[in-house]
């Protein structure tokens, strides 16, 4: 894949390490995992990247960012909020909220014609973390990137940080490293297209008379 979208993840990593993989990893709770012993193989790894992983990726993030584009369209900071918080559960801390604004700072870098101000408000009053989920969704909404594409841009940076962090604690080589990343991504992207018609529209379906923003 060689979209917006994953371009931007790319680009952040490669700037900061800690967002990379804290971003990911540690809400997947890999590190974890495997420092408790639970992965100790390839085959454990990959049997966690096919039930939690994917469940969060597609089922959760993935229907998440679907539902950031619309608030977007709506221009409803407020149900962005909302989506916002339902991706982040019981995960709100100040290294989450860190990361959310690492992004968005080395996007507005990136892209220093961004309109941004939409995630910034959110911040300011305290209405939601801003994670990073929320963050890579609205900046490519911004960039007009597709939603499939910003799924799985998402996606892909996630699976292949993952990979990246665990072969290194279990001691797998470059090479069948690489071949993992190839192949989980795309099984991600399968489940999305099969899955993505039939997944809630309607997370968090609140509507407030206040909910919209000026232009």
């Amino acid at each position: 894949m060689n979209d917006k979208s994953t371009k931007l993840l790319d680009y952040v990593q490669t700037l900061d390490n800690d967002l990379s993989v804290g971003g990911f990893s540690h809400v997947f709770d890999l590190q974890t995992r495997i420092a408790e012993g639970r992965i100790q193989s390839q085959e454990e790894l990959e049997g966690f990247i096919l039930h939690p992983m994917m469940n969060r990726l597609v089922r959760q993030d993935g229907a998440a960012i679907l539902a950031i584009y619309a608030a977007a369209d709506q221009r409803d900071i407020r149900q962005i909020a909302r989506i916002d918080r339902y991706i982040l559960g019981h995960e709100n801390d100040e290294a989450v909220r860190q990361r959310g604004r690492r992004l968005l700072k080395l996007a507005q870098a990136l892209y220093p014609w961004l309109n941004l101000k939409v995630l910034d408000e959110l911040a300011q009053k305290e209405l939601s973390p801003v994670c990073l989920a929320t963050a890579h969704a609205y900046v490519n909404y911004q960039l007009g990137s597709s939603r499939d594409h910003t799924v799985y841009g998402y996606m892909q940076s996630a699976v292949c940080t993952c990979i990246q962090l665990a072969a290194r604690s279990l001691s797998i080589p470059p090479h069948d490293a690489k071949a993992l990343a190839g192949k989980w991504t795309a099984e991600m992207e399968r489940a999305w297209t099969a899955e993505k018609d039939s997944l809630p529209t309607d997370l968090v379906n609140i509507q407030e008379n206040d909910s919209h923003i000026a232009s």
